[in-house]
């Protein structure tokens, strides 16, 4: 394997993409506040169905929500969403977990029904910290941590940091670094453009189709009529916090170098957000890492792929048990 440590997408894709793009307007975002739309009904429609329980903490400014249930005696397992995404992505995998597992999964503050506070900031290495303090405040560490894309690099840093409250840690198509091949979505970024940030009807269906490989017009056709008038209403909050991000205090390998805990990294194959060879990289700095690679996958295997998901992470935990001996 080649040892040379991989790029970080901050320090090239990003500083690119901040080269390119204007300041956040601070006055539209001191003044944004939530809307109403079909999708605050259809996700309230999904959290009843799924038979999980809403809950709220509170982390300085933020009223953070998240959704609790599965088997509460069972090992805690939290899952953490990507950029631009919510608590519910989780939900059609989350069934397949919850009969043996006590599920934690929370909109990150800034995120869906989580509060958005234009005073604060939303670096990667902030999350981590308040992923640590939601943590305590559930009181489910520690725990398995799943992150997905944004999410996978918020756990990342959470297990570096804080390792005692993470059993083990799953990178499901994690940000952070960089593969040897550009995505359709880090060559847009460089030229001062982000797919994931939607402005209308016609990019929110664009966006549903980037983000997936499998079904991904289904997605499209299904999820854009619900969530585009949310999605439009939070461009200059995920505008600003996209940019928040960039900001790093540390380079991602050294940090993501710093993991002990039994981790898996999961990819789809065909993602257009973050290319799959993104998982080498992974792979080269925490060298104790498992590798699984979906075919025929995109960004977000727990929407398109939520069987396989679930028995890849199930193995995950059994394996880690029995590496920590419990």
């Amino acid at each position: 394997m080649n040892k040379t440590l991989p790029d970080s997408f901050v320090e090239s894709v990003g500083a690119a993409f901040l080269a390119r793009s204007a300041e956040p307007d601070h006055d539209l975002l001191s003044r944004w506040r939530p809307t109403r739309s079909a999708w605050n009904w259809a996700r309230r429609s999904q959290v009843a169905i799924s038979g999980l329980r809403r809950k709220h903490v509170w982390l300085d400014q933020h009223r953070v929500t998240l959704l609790e249930g599965g088997r509460m005696d069972g090992d805690p397992v939290v899952l953490v969403h990507g950029f631009g995404a919510n608590k519910e992505n989780w939900l059609l995998m989350a069934g397949l977990l919850a009969r043996r597992y006590r599920l934690i999964i929370p909109d990150l503050p800034g995120f869906g029904e989580s509060h958005f506070v234009a005073s604060s900031n939303y670096r990667l290495a902030t999350q981590a910290e308040r992923l640590s303090r939601i943590i305590q405040q559930v009181g489910c560490g520690p725990a398995h941590l799943v992150g997905n894309s944004m999410g996978g690099a918020i756990s990342g840093i959470t297990a570096a940091r804080y390792p005692e409250q993470v059993r083990s840690l799953t990178l499901m198509n994690a940000a952070g670094l960089r593969g040897h091949q550009a995505s359709d979505f880090e060559e847009a970024l460089m030229r001062g453009h982000n797919p994931l940030i939607p402005a209308s009807l016609l990019d929110v269906a664009r966006l549903f189709r980037i983000a997936t490989w499998r079904n991904r017009h289904s997605f499209s056709a299904m999820l854009t009529p619900l969530m585009y008038r949310e999605m439009v209403h939070r461009q200059p909050v995920n505008y600003r916090i996209f940019r928040d991000m960039l900001e790093i205090d540390e380079a991602p390998e050294a940090v993501f170098g710093e993991i002990e805990c039994p981790t898996l990294i999961m990819w789809g194959d065909r993602d257009a957000v973050l290319d799959v060879s993104c998982a080498d990289s992974f792979q080269t700095v925490i060298p104790h890492a498992r590798k699984r690679i979906f075919q025929g996958v995109g960004h977000l295997p727990m929407l398109e792929a939520p069987g396989l998901s679930a028995r890849a992470l199930r193995s995950h935990w059994r394996e880690a048990r029995q590496i920590l001996g419990h």
